[in-house]
């Protein structure tokens, strides 16, 4: 390295030019690169789920929805639901909204629609002739069907209306309220009109935008535009509404980070500069070591646009990580300078022994801490490799840029400087504290090793956000009121029959809260025949109310009574005991007991009501018109098949599709099922943490083999390169042995600080063991060296701790992690590496006497 040294030293202006032109270069392409912001980049070209989203974000613009909250009142959420749905509408960007059910469609054709086992209770009920033959059709609604319950998750929500709608309409009869009665009759035929909750205090919209969402930076442009309207218009309606949905949580990670990044970065300064000064007493240096820094993040950043052409979501911080590791390098190169100057060394004489006692030691820790991200380039996943990429060779060109352009800066600005005193310096009787030091960490191990079984990987990847969010709250809303997660799963089709066999085989699988296709607005031709003739028959009775017989309609409100009981116990059997608690539960209210004391003339009003709506609903029944893919209404129809013959189908999940328990049940039925052409936002980020999770443990396996065995070609010395990789293994016990004491999880982000943590650890060790090996002198050793991995400790420090101040969760663990990792690795590396080095050299001096 002294030869290398007097070659910089001796042509520095030559090296100079050249490093600069190279950085010119490296400048230019620099500003050709761009950032690939999309989960899509993130994994292979060629997998399925890629390719999918590709086709059907061509096929639809968009797969991916955007859900608006509404809290308040029934009616008023009613009324803006109406409103934003038309404001919605007509803005650039968005494609549809979902905001109410089809009713006239559905009226229209209730027959067609409704399944063979509902068509006798429709007959009975459109032929009604009075209020007997009315209760007599509701009984029928009750009758367990031949082969039992089978209802989907779907089904089930539905049903779990219709029983809410029948009861309440058994309860405005009973009032004798013929609004109500109008309004839950409705109900119970044909379901909620919009999507609000039982109780009538949350409701949904869905909006569909025309812009794939792994264009992120337009995908937040209209978020932040649909959120303005939806907040602006939820004023005149005394409502509260916000947005929820991947693409609005994304934009909320953006906002937030970009705050976090702006707060940690200027703690992270003022803190360095303050380390800076106290370590050299001097700015200037400071800025000198700034210099080599920034020219090295120039070159690896051009490196980037010259290999892979763009940066990734994984690969967009290699500055941020590039300058807490680069900056390490600058400071052992500028703290031996100044420790040789004091000793009276010149200018050419310090930096010469710097390159003959330094610079192999920092070149040593550059390589394995380069090692550590290059073993990802041998990833599959585009992530991965990327990131190995770019930030291996980013190390490469910082550790390169230090060690040439710093110190011909040193030459030429370097002469004068105060003496940095004895702040930082590690100076201490090795012999006298080894054994307590030794002590300490055993005991510090065992406690450790006790809960490191206990450390587990945070099941809900929504705890890695920021507390408060409200897109984070609206998405538990939702979940909480409509058991379904606004993250939906997408299946594409190449023409109707396809369509219709994906959903004969998906309507029913219990992870589906919600299958959202065409298919049920077109029965089979067969059953549409005998539909349409039942819709005829009813279609030419129009009913004058009759007179009723008050015993006969008593004698249908006992057998009403009696068939809810039977179908309560038929669902317990079947498995629906929630369905059937709530069947039993309106038989146990007494309500059908208090219809059979209400007078005639009451229920001659209420019969009046009830046959009126049904001659109303009889004169618009499509009793002719075969249901056609040509047929249904284009608003309907352009929700699920695309210009070019696609047909869509979108499911929602039954629970939270972030939470691990839930998401590996999901994804175990959904690969189950074995349908080809499914996609989703949410499914690309289980592939991305999936890949990361399988791959991520066999590379820092091979990673910690590679280091070791560069550590035996470095020091040559199985003993030494042991000790070279002790403080970083056992600084990782103690790191896990906190995670488990005081339920520390891992998540997506914060296991990145392992990586990290495994290259920065190791090269404390490296540079105290280099440096004893060449002084044979350990206190000297470590008086020198200690004040560089000091300070090194300390910068890292604040590079990543200032973490722990930010918003974003995610953030704040992978800050802690890697203060721990950094911190715990310096400690052993300053007081129990030196301990046993001290017993081996007491030993040996015992053996040569």
């Amino acid at each position: 390295m002294k030869k290398l040294g007097k070659i910089i030293i001796e042509h520095s202006k030559v090296v100079f030019a050249l490093m600069m032109v190279l950085t010119l270069v490296a400048l230019y392409f620099t500003t050709k690169l761009y950032i690939k912001p999309g989960f899509l980049d993130l994994l292979p070209a060629d997998d399925p789920y890629v390719q999918v989203y590709k086709e059907a974000s061509k096929s639809f613009k968009s797969i991916d929805n955007i859900m608006i909250g509404i809290e308040g009142n029934k009616e008023d959420i009613i009324k803006y639901i109406d409103a934003i749905s038309s404001k919605l509408k007509t803005m650039d960007g968005v494609d549809a909204i979902y905001a109410r059910n089809p009713m006239d469609f559905m009226k229209k054709n209730i027959f067609l629609l409704s399944p063979d086992e509902q068509q006798k209770f429709l007959l009975k009920l459109y032929s009604s002739e009075n209020i007997v033959d009315f209760f007599d059709s509701l009984n029928q609604m009750f009758e367990t069907p031949d082969n039992g319950y089978h209802i989907s998750e779907q089904e089930k929500r539905q049903f779990n209306y219709i029983l809410d709608s029948f009861n309440n309409l058994l309860v405005s009869i009973n009032n004798n309220d013929i609004e109500a009665v109008k309004q839950n009759f409705q109900g119970m035929l044909f379901g909620k009109e919009y999507m609000i909750s039982d109780d009538g205090k949350f409701g949904i919209v869905i909006v569909r935008p025309g812009i794939s969402f792994n264009d992120l930076n337009r995908t937040i442009e209209l978020v932040n535009k649909i959120e303005k309207v939806v907040k602006d218009e939820a004023k005149n309606y005394n409502v509260k509404a916000g947005l929820t949905g991947t693409a609005v949580i994304e934009r909320d990670e953006m906002v937030t980070t970009e705050r976090d990044m702006a707060i940690t970065t200027t703690v992270s300064v003022i803190l360095i500069l303050i380390i800076f000064y106290l370590g050299f007493r001097s700015f200037k240096f400071m800025i000198l070591s700034i210099i080599p820094l920034i020219t090295g993040i120039i070159l690896a950043l051009g490196y980037a646009k010259i290999t892979i052409g763009s940066l990734n979501i994984m690969t967009v911080m290699m500055g941020a990580i590039l300058a807490g590791l680069g900056i390490d390098y600058s400071i052992h190169i500028i703290s031996l300078y100044l420790e040789l100057r004091s000793k009276g060394n010149n200018v050419k004489d310090a930096l010469y022994g710097v390159f003959e006692k330094n610079v192999r030691g920092i070149v040593a820790g550059a390589v394995t801490t380069a090692i550590v991200m290059g073993i990802f380039m041998i990833s599959e996943f585009p992530g991965f490799r990327e990131f190995g990429i770019v930030l291996s060779a980013g190390i490469i060109f910082t550790l390169i840029s230090a060690i040439t352009i710093l110190p011909i800066l040193l030459k030429w600005f370097g002469k004068s400087f105060k003496d940095p005193g004895k702040t930082f310096v590690i100076d201490y009787d090795i012999k006298k504290y080894r054994m307590i030091s030794i002590i300490l960490l055993v005991v510090l191990i065992i406690f450790s090793a006790v809960k490191i079984t206990k450390v587990q990987f945070e099941k809900n990847m929504l705890e890695i956000e920021a507390k408060g969010l409200e897109s984070i709250a609206i998405n538990n809303k939702i979940l909480e009121e409509f058991e379904l997660s606004p993250d939906n799963t997408i299946f594409i089709s190449n023409n109707l029959a396809e369509a219709k066999m994906l959903y004969e085989k998906i309507k029913n699988v219990k992870v589906f809260s919600e299958v959202d296709s065409i298919i049920p607005f077109i029965p089979e031709t067969e059953k549409q025949v005998v539909r349409l003739k039942n819709a005829k028959t009813v279609k030419s009775l129009y009913v004058e109310p009759i007179n009723f017989d008050m015993n006969k309609l008593k004698n249908e409100l006992r057998r009403l009574n009696l068939n809810m009981l039977k179908a309560s116990l038929s669902l317990n059997t079947f498995g629906y005991k929630d369905l059937g608690k709530k069947v039993n539960e309106i038989v146990k209210s007494g309500i059908i007991n208090k219809l059979m004391d209400k007078n005639y003339e009451d229920y001659l009003a209420i019969q009046k009501t009830i046959i009126s709506q049904i001659n109303s609903l009889k004169k618009d029944l499509n009793d002719s018109e075969f249901i056609t893919i040509d047929k249904i209404p284009e608003e309907i129809k352009s929700n699920y098949v695309s210009d070019d013959g696609k047909v869509l189908t979108t499911v929602y999940p039954a629970g939270d599709i972030w939470n691990a328990d839930f998401q590996k049940e999901y994804f175990k039925i959904l690969d189950g099922l074995n349908v080809d052409n499914v996609t989703g936002t949410s499914l690309l980020f289980y592939k991305v943490v999936k890949i990361s999770a399988e791959e991520g443990k066999n590379l820092l396996i091979l990673t910690l083999i590679l280091i070791f065995v560069v550590l035996l070609i470095d020091l040559r010395s199985l003993k030494y390169s042991i000790l070279a990789l002790l403080p970083m293994l056992l600084a990782i016990v103690l790191m896990l042995g906190i995670m488990g004491w005081f339920d520390i999880k891992f998540n997506v982000v914060n296991i990145i600080a392992l990586p990290l943590i495994i290259g920065i650890g190791v090269d404390d060790g490296i540079h105290l063991i280099h440096r004893y090996r060449r002084e044979k002198n350990l206190r000297e050793a470590l008086r020198s060296t200690g004040k560089a991995i000091t300070m090194t400790t300390l910068t890292t420090g604040a590079a990543f701790g200032s973490f722990v101040l930010a918003k974003y969760r995610g953030f704040v663990g992978f800050g802690l992690l890697l203060l721990m990792g950094v911190i715990f690795s310096f400690l052993i590396t300053a007081y129990v590496i030196t301990s046993i080095i001290s017993y081996m050299e007491s030993k040996d001096n015992k053996e040569s006497n």
